[in-house]
């Protein structure tokens, strides 16, 4: 390559600046997705450098079979199995017990909410942990030490020198003995406070710890040498079927030789792409690879059309290079020079997208910042990427050039790139605008089937609802005096009591239920008598007041499933209850009141027959068995104010110190924990809605491509029908028809494979949005917007052509 060379290029840039901009812009966005694509990709695959032989520490994991219930695999164990296979001798080393927690350290007046690790002193060996000050074994080893990161004593202390000084959790005071540094994004432990698993502090009790069938944490080891991780958990099945606790469960659970339960010994190198939640992030980083995919083929098929249209622009100027023996090698160097040139630029670009992006993107997809981002072995990736681009990119306009007669064109008869360059450029064009209105159809659908989980009849309203959880460990009595503190709040409108928030899925306890001869599983939730009036559920029949410690309310659908033929005929009714799992508790309550159906589940499960249990609060208190969330309103003036939560922060915070010293408040809005379920669904709809907008944009950048081709090739066309007479628009009717010939193909294709993948993703909801082909047509109308946009230049320029400019040319 000559210096000559990149002069030319740079020159052809500048000469036109905003195809210039189109190309290099478009490529931009599709480098930078890729380029953040692989940098997750890496952060996942990669395990913690730390690490030694990571593929010989496996994670002894458990899977319930209970009948009835379809459940997976919970990448967590009871923490009984350390012991158990420590003294059934099986091939496994650095058995270490992990229980993970939030809790509130303090410190003087400074209280912070933590994220704590209680484990086993073997754990500082087992992943090779370590210390920037003290001793982390140490300090696992005893009951009365802690040990925290450097950002954690910051918040604390202002400083980091804080060996031997006291911290409060809970009740318990401890001794820091250990300051550790922030953990790195491909660290297996991103606590913020470790403390030993046996420590008081770590409340974990006897029966945690030896209870066979309670998944608390997990429990890590190393195989030994020679051994594999199938051993492993063949050694923990056969220990589970042989313990104590296969004589207690129901029949039913181990009939005709059914295993109530299954184990595993799971490498920590397959841990980020199993279970529920290693599913969903294998469907987002493959939704991830094809929206990369997707972009990039739209920004090369731009790339290679404005470098089509630019070559046959530039005929005269690579006849007179071919006239004085320019050769084919040098022709393609050439080109391959003005790519290389745009793409450098586009990658330079595509860098600062991506830094700037990163932020979202992974706050989007829930996972660490990733520290790789401009590390030389991606930046070098990135570069030799682009290399191969470049030179793949410039194969067609340098074939385009050679191809062309250097006669013709110094005589000034322009050449064309034949049949078969045109019908190549109609397929590609028509390519982006099938992508995009597939993009943007898929994007709408997931909008709208989110926005679907609070638009769809619930029975209850939770429009304005806020809801306050109690603390770990608050008494019934301390729940009781914060409710009676907040009633004489002015700005408190209601207020009820609930053991979660409606609807977010965050408990579910289900009970079988008896009536004669008819049985119905019905699920449960507990509140006391003001839930009705505080969320507008009516009553359909019976009377709440004087309700007893049995008394139970029951929707329609359960009242059905009895076999009760109206809601005043169940009422004062006595039906049996056995909770559903090893609590076989047999109970009589009885029927106090009747009402509408209620949508309790999330929009994924069926609707399912609901039991209410009613609770005063004298009840719970005689039972110190307490309500933890404490539903609440504000006056209408509060509720319309868009930062509600902050608003009811600053009215119920003193009531909230006084009663809670020390532990952070937090409130939280009813509707977005009923969201919570579908955080991965809003994450996806948001990487897909952005792909959508991206792919527009590119999408419109092909039009532009397209309508610069189209203005040079039939340019003399349109010069000769208005020189007879014709209107702008008359003139433009073979350009227009060009277009909408291309965008009806790319409709009949993309449209109904759009339709197609919508269904297989609401395959997964029982409960679907009505949408319709609302997304379908909204899309089509998004991209002849779009359309009609970036090829108004060009149709304008058209229209403004001098004749004796096209007829000369």
């Amino acid at each position: 390559m000559k210096f000559l060379d990149l002069r030319v290029a740079w020159r052809q840039l500048l000469a036109e600046p905003l195809n210039a901009a189109v190309l290099i812009g478009g490529l931009a966005l599709a480098l930078a997705a890729c380029y953040l694509l692989a940098i997750l990709l890496g952060e996942r695959y990669r395990p913690d450098p730390a690490l030694q032989a990571p593929e010989r520490i496996v994670l002894i994991d458990f899977h319930g079979n209970m009948p009835g219930r379809e459940e997976d695999w919970f990448l967590g164990s009871p923490f009984v199995f350390s012991q158990a296979l420590a003294q059934a001798r099986a091939p496994v080393q650095l058995l270490s017990r992990v229980s993970e927690d939030m809790v509130t350290l303090r410190q003087g007046e400074r209280s912070v909410r933590a994220s704590t690790l209680a484990a086993d002193a073997s754990l500082v060996e087992l992943f090779n942990l370590r210390a920037l000050q003290g001793d982390l074994r140490s300090s696992l080893g005893r009951p009365d030490t802690i040990a925290i990161t450097e950002g954690l004593a910051r918040k604390l202390f202002g400083h980091t020198a804080v060996l031997g000084k006291t911290l409060v959790l809970g009740k318990h005071p401890l001794s820091v003995a250990a300051v550790l540094p922030e953990p790195q994004s491909r660290s297996q432990f991103r606590a913020e406070a470790y403390l030993g698993f046996d420590a008081p502090a770590a409340g974990i009790d006897r029966d945690t710890r030896e209870a066979w069938f309670m998944i608390a944490g997990r429990v890590y080891g190393r195989l030994l040498p020679g051994a594999s991780a199938a051993q492993v958990g063949a050694v923990a099945q056969a220990l589970l079927d042989a313990s104590p606790i296969m004589k207690e469960l129901p029949p039913e659970w181990t009939a005709k030789g059914r295993k109530a339960a299954f184990m595993r010994a799971l490498p920590v190198t397959e841990m980020p792409f199993e279970g529920r939640e290693g599913r969903l992030r294998v469907q987002v980083l493959a939704a991830l690879a094809a929206i990369a995919a997707l972009l990039l083929s739209l920004a090369l098929l731009n790339f290679v059309n404005l470098s089509g249209v630019r070559t046959l622009q530039r005929q005269r100027e690579i006849a007179v290079r071919k006239s004085l023996g320019l050769s084919p090698a040098r022709l393609l160097l050439q080109f391959a020079v003005e790519a290389q040139l745009s793409i450098l630029l586009a990658s330079a670009l595509a860098l600062l997208l991506a830094w700037l992006l990163l932020p979202w993107l992974t706050n989007a997809l829930r996972v660490p910042m990733p520290d790789a981002l401009l590390q030389p072995l991606p930046l070098l990736g990135l570069l030799l990427v682009g290399l191969l681009l470049g030179l793949l990119v410039s194969l067609y306009p340098a074939w385009l050039a050679w191809r062309q007669q250097a006669a013709a064109a110094l005589q000034g008869r322009q050449a064309s790139e034949g049949r078969g360059g045109l019908l190549l450029r109609r397929v590609l064009s028509g390519l982006q605008f099938g992508i995009a209105l597939l993009v943007c159809s898929l994007a709408l659908l997931l909008s709208l089937q989110n926005r679907h989980v609070l638009q769809r009849e619930l029975g209850y309203h939770p429009e304005g609802a806020l809801a306050l959880p109690m603390p770990a460990g608050a008494s019934a009595q301390q729940a009781e005096d914060l409710r009676q503190a907040l009633a004489q709040l002015a700005e408190v409108s209601a207020m009820a009591w609930t053991d979660s928030v409606p609807g977010s899925a965050r408990l579910d306890r289900n009970a079988d239920f008896s009536y004669q001869d008819r049985q119905a599983k019905l699920r449960m939730s507990a509140l006391d008598s003001d839930f009705f009036a505080f969320y507008k559920v009516p009553l359909l029949a019976g009377e709440l007041a004087g309700a007893g410690r049995d008394a139970i309310v029951l929707d329609e659908p359960a009242v059905r499933a009895l076999g009760f033929a109206s809601a005043a005929e169940a009422i004062g009714k006595t039906v049996a209850s056995t909770m559903v799992g090893l609590n076989q508790q047999r109970e009589q309550l009885r029927i106090v009141g009747v009402v509408p159906a209620l949508t309790l589940e999330g929009t994924r499960e069926l609707p399912r027959p609901h039991m209410l249990r009613l609770q005063r609060s004298e009840q719970a208190l005689a039972e110190r068995r307490g309500f933890w969330v404490l539903n609440l309103r504000l006056k209408p003036h509060y509720q319309t104010d868009r930062q509600a939560e902050q608003t009811a922060e600053q009215l119920l915070a003193p009531a909230w110190k006084r009663i809670f010293p020390g532990e952070p408040f937090s409130v939280e809005s009813v509707e977005q924990a009923m969201l919570e379920p579908y955080e991965t669904d809003r994450r996806i709809a948001q990487l897909v809605s952005a792909t959508g907008v991206l792919a527009l944009a590119l999408a419109g950048f092909g039009v532009y491509a397209l309508a610069a081709y189209l203005v040079q090739r039939h340019a003399r066309e349109l010069v000769l029908r208005k020189l007879h007479g014709a209107s702008s628009l008359q003139a433009l009717t073979r350009l227009l028809r060009e277009f909408a010939v291309l965008l009806l193909l790319a409709a009949l294709i993309a449209l109904p494979l759009s339709w197609w993948l919508g269904q297989q993703y609401l395959s997964q909801f029982a409960d679907r949005s009505p949408s319709g082909a609302w997304p379908q047509g909204l899309a089509l109308a998004g991209l002849l917007l779009v359309s009609l946009l970036a090829s108004l230049r060009h149709g304008l320029a058209a229209m403004a052509m001098r004749p004796v400019l096209a007829l000369r040319a």
